[in-house]
């Protein structure tokens, strides 16, 4: 970290005392804890989806005879049932 910059921000004074607490067993000051923490969530993040060339393919529609063929398999299918 060779240029920083000061950041004040409001947090819980619990949680203010749980870094305290983190800091030391890691032995470094609290801002270098919250640094690391900042940085490792932020790493994690999922990248953004790129979207570029996801053009939907055009199927082709069923032709008339298809849709017969449909149509008739299908009431031949609920004649069955019954």
């Amino acid at each position: 970290m060779n240029d920083t910059v000061n950041l004040t921000i409001k947090i819980d004074p619990e949680l203010k005392e749980t870094i305290k607490n983190l800091a030391l067993e890691n032995q470094v000051s609290m801002s270098q804890e919250i640094c690391q923490r900042l940085q490792l969530s932020l790493s994690q993040q999922r990248p953004e989806i790129d979207s570029s060339h996801t053009e939907e393919q055009e199927t082709p529609q069923l032709t008339d005879g298809e849709l017969k063929q449909i149509r008739s398999l299908l009431k031949k299918s609920k004649k069955r049932k019954v």
